[in-house]
């Protein structure tokens, strides 16, 4: 199993093997905004702390995958030099950045859209997957705003992942072509309510996380999803595909075995 979207820098090593001992084998650690992020140079610190996860992580078994972006609550004096930061971490290659993210809408102000704009830009440039956050507060109409906004730009739609989605808007994000991530957490879908939207729509486009923070938060929500599905008696090819192979074939991940030869 994949957990497509957690903040590893805000839980203890004892998640990370609960997870692993879960039957989770790889995990998707995203940029956001764990304190104020005021500057480029705390923004740097924060992506620095996010590759630096990688052998804490490890320990447990899992795979740690890093994602960077600009979280759209951020609001740092000098954005443009942010960009270029984010740039240059995707252009330069010597650590491999998988995806760009979280990135997205809170509010809907001019700011986020400007920011969000740009970081579309750059995952056409450099044909990386892009995660989409959605918010909690008047979500299916921030929705309807990214998704439009998603439309202005080339992006291939294989490769988004408009995030959080919910019983009401993951219908418009599939019906965009545009993959849905179901966040299983306890303010947002409980694993029941994420295991009756894998059974009612296309399995196909959908994928699991927990936004694993230092909210509340259910580390083990995506195995606990999975397991609904198997008791409920769901098609096994529907279980494998948003408990994993969604995302591998999104994000480009291999199976642990091939990653060894």
């Amino acid at each position: 199993m994949i957990d497509t979207h957690t903040h590893v820098d805000t839980r203890p090593y004892e998640d990370f093997e609960a997870m692993a001992l879960a039957g989770i084998t790889d995990v998707l650690t995203l940029a956001h905004d764990p304190m104020r992020m005021s500057t480029s140079v705390v923004i740097k610190d924060h992506f620095e702390r996010l590759f630096s996860e990688k052998s804490r992580v490890g320990r447990s078994g899992l795979r740690l995958h890093v994602c960077l972006g600009l979280h759209p609550r951020i609001r740092p004096d000098d954005p443009d030099k942010c960009l270029e930061l984010l740039e240059s971490y995707l252009a330069k290659g010597d650590r491999k950045v998988l995806a760009i993210g979280e990135t997205g809408l809170e509010t809907g102000s001019p700011f986020e859209i400007g920011l969000l704009e740009r970081q579309l830009d750059l995952s056409v440039k450099y044909r990386l997957p892009i995660i989409v956050h959605t918010p909690r507060s008047n979500k299916l109409m921030v929705t309807r705003d990214i998704l439009d906004i998603l439309s202005t730009r080339p992006l291939d739609k294989k490769k988004v992942v408009v995030d959080h989605a919910d019983q009401e808007t993951t219908p418009l994000i599939l019906d965009g072509g545009y993959n849905a991530g179901l966040t299983v957490q306890p303010s947002k879908l409980t694993p029941q309510q994420a295991a009756d939207i894998v059974e009612r729509l296309d399995a196909g486009m959908l994928v699991l996380n927990t936004d694993a923070s230092s909210n509340p938060t259910d580390v083990l929500g995506v195995p606990r999803t999975v397991h609904l599905l198997k008791m409920h008696g769901a098609v096994e090819d529907k279980i494998k595909m948003v408990g994993e192979l969604n995302a591998r074939k999104i994000f480009g991940i291999v199976p642990p075995t091939e990653a060894m030869r």
